[in-house]
C-alpha cells in the first residue's frame, strides 16, 4: 500500500472514530439533560418514601440508559425495580434466624487513601462524593459493622452485577456434580446459539468470560448508547435500540455478537454481562426449571434470610441474576457468608463446599487476567491487585479472597481464610466528577485487621 493511500485510510479511520466519539458524547449530553438523570438528591432521600409525582416522573423516564446515568431517578430505581419490572421470587428457609451482632466500631476508623486524601470509613460512608447506601461486614458468622446512610436496613436493593455470583455458584454446583461438562461447546447446552460465533466457544470460556467477542464492558462502552453492551442492556429491560428505535430480545443480540480479530477464545478475560445471561439459560436448560426455582431449591431455601431474593425478568420472562436481583444488604451478606467456614450461622446446610471452592480456584488463570481492565480496577478499588477471575467472580486473590463488583458501584466480598464476608450498595454514577469507588478497600482492610493477617 502506498504512503498516500495509507494516509488517506488512517485519516478516514480517525475521522470515523472521532465521529463515533462525538456521537457518543452528544448522546451522553442529551441523556444527562433529561430530568432526573443528574444527581441532586442525597442518598439519604431514599430512606423515606418518594413523592408520588417524583415516582410518576421516574417511571415515565425509565430506560436502561437513563438508569445508567445514576441520577435522582436511579436512586428510586435501585430500590424499586419490582415496581418497574416483573419479578420471580426465590423463597428463603421458612425458619428465619436473625444474625448475631458483635459490632466493632473501631472498624470505622480504618483509613484508605482516596482522591480526597486519607479518609476514615466512618467519613467515607456519609460523604456525598461516594453516595454509599449500605455496608454490612460479617466476621465468624456475626455482623461486626453495618451502616445504612442511603436506605432502610430491611429494604431490597438491586444487586447490579454482584448478582452474577448467584449464577456462578449454581453453575459451579452443576459442574461439581457432573451435570455440566465445561469442556463441551456452550451450544451443547444452549442450542439456541448454534450457527453463530458461539459455536467456537466452550462452556468454561463462557463461565470465565474469555469468549473473544467484541462485547467487553468498560466505562466507555457502557456510556456509548449503541455499543454491543448497551444493546444487551436495552434488550433485557425492554428498551428500544438507540439506532433503530426497535426493541430486541437478548437472544437476538447474543446471536449477533461478533468475534474479535486476532484473539482466540480462552486467551483473554473480557468482562461481558451477556455471558451470564447465556449461563442462566444453560442452567435452565440443564435443570428444566426456571432460574429462580433452581436458585431457591439449591441455595436460598437453605438460608435463614429475612426476605425472598427477587429476580427481575426480561419481557420474554428470562430471569436476570446478571444484575437485576433485589435483596436486602444483610441477606446478601448471608449469601456471602456461605463461602466462609461460618456458613452454619446463616444456613441449614453447607452449600459452598470445599469441592466447589476448589473448582472456582482451579479456574483462575493469571495469564488471561494480565493487562485486563478488571485487573486494573482491583488496584483502583481495593488498593490490592487481584490474581485472576473465574466463574463470574471479577477478583480472586492468591490468599483465596473473592469479589464481584456491580454497576453504579456495588460490591460483594468473600474471604474464606479470614472467615469474613461483606457487601456494599451504592448509587454512584461514572460522570460529572463521580466514579471513584473505594469502599472495597475498606472491606479488604477490615478482613485483614479482624483476622490479624
Amino acid at each position: 500500500m502506498s504512503r498516500k493511500r495509507l494516509s488517506v485510510l488512517l485519516a478516514a479511520l480517525l475521522s470515523a472514530t472521532c465521529m463515533t466519539t462525538l456521537a457518543a458524547e452528544d448522546a451522553l449530553t442529551q441523556a444527562l439533560n433529561t430530568e432526573g438523570a443528574r444527581v441532586n438528591l442525597p442518598v439519604s432521600a431514599a430512606k423515606t418514601p418518594f413523592d408520588p409525582l417524583f415516582i410518576r416522573q421516574a417511571r415515565g423516564a425509565f430506560n436502561n440508559f437513563h438508569f445508567q446515568m445514576g441520577g435522582d431517578h436511579a436512586l428510586y430505581y435501585g430500590l424499586h425495580l419490582d415496581n418497574l419490572l416483573p419479578t420471580a421470587e426465590a423463597a428463603p428457609n421458612p425458619e428465619f434466624k436473625a444474625m448475631q451482632r458483635a459490632l466493632r466500631p473501631e472498624l470505622g476508623d480504618i483509613q484508605v487513601t482516596t482522591a480526597k486524601g486519607p479518609l476514615k470509613l466512618s467519613d467515607y460512608a456519609v460523604s456525598p462524593q461516594y453516595r454509599m447506601q449500605a455496608m454490612v461486614m460479617v466476621h465468624k458468622g456475626k455482623v461486626v459493622y453495618e451502616t445504612y446512610p442511603g436506605m432502610a436496613p430491611d429494604a431490597r436493593h438491586f444487586s447490579a452485577s454482584t448478582g452474577k455470583t448467584l449464577a456462578g455458584l449454581v453453575a459451579a454446583l452443576l459442574v461439581s456434580e457432573g451435570k455440566v461438562d465445561p469442556k463441551l461447546p456452550i451450544v451443547h447446552y444452549v442450542p439456541e446459539l448454534k450457527g453463530t460465533a458461539w459455536d467456537q466457544v466452550t462452556t468454561a470460556q463462557v463461565l470465565n468470560m474469555t469468549t473473544a467477542m467484541d462485547n467487553e464492558e468498560t466505562k466507555a462502552s457502557i456510556m456509548q448508547p449503541d455499543s454491543a453492551v448497551v444493546r444487551y442492556f436495552a434488550s433485557i429491560l425492554g428498551s428500544p435500540r438507540a439506532t433503530t428505535g426497535k426493541s430486541e430480545d437478548w437472544l437476538s443480540v447474543a446471536r449477533d455478537q461478533q468475534p474479535l480479530a486476532g484473539e482466540k477464545p480462552g486467551e483473554h478475560f473480557r468482562y461481558a454481562s451477556i455471558n451470564t445471561q447465556v449461563v442462566t439459560r444453560l442452567i435452565e436448560n440443564v435443570e428444566h426449571k426456571t432460574f429462580a426455582d433452581v436458585f431457591a431449591e439449591r441455595v436460598w431455601s437453605k438460608v435463614y434470610a429475612r426476605r425472598s431474593a427477587a429476580f427481575a425478568l426480561t419481557p420474554q420472562g428470562d430471569a436476570l441474576p446478571v444484575g437485576m436481583v433485589l435483596i436486602t444488604p444483610e441477606d446478601f451478606a448471608r449469601f456471602a457468608t456461605l463461602f466462609t467456614p461460618s456458613w452454619s450461622a446463616v444456613a441449614s446446610e453447607q452449600v459452598v463446599t470445599p469441592k466447589v471452592l476448589d473448582l472456582i480456584y482451579q479456574n483462575v488463570d493469571p495469564k488471561r487476567y494480565n493487562g485486563t481492565t478488571k485487573q486494573q480496577s482491583s488496584v483502583d478499588m481495593f488498593n490490592d491487585q487481584a490474581q485472576g477471575n473465574a466463574y463470574q467472580f471479577d477478583y480472586i486473590w492468591s490468599d483465596g479472597a473473592l469479589a464481584k463488583s456491580g454497576n453504579l458501584n456495588q460490591m460483594i466480598y468473600m474471604d474464606p481464610k479470614r472467615d469474613f464476608a461483606a457487601v456494599v450498595f451504592s448509587s454512584l454514577p461514572y460522570h460529572s466528577g463521580y466514579g471513584e469507588f473505594k469502599a472495597p478497600a475498606y472491606l479488604r482492610a477490615a478482613a485483614k485487621q479482624l483476622a490479624g493477617f
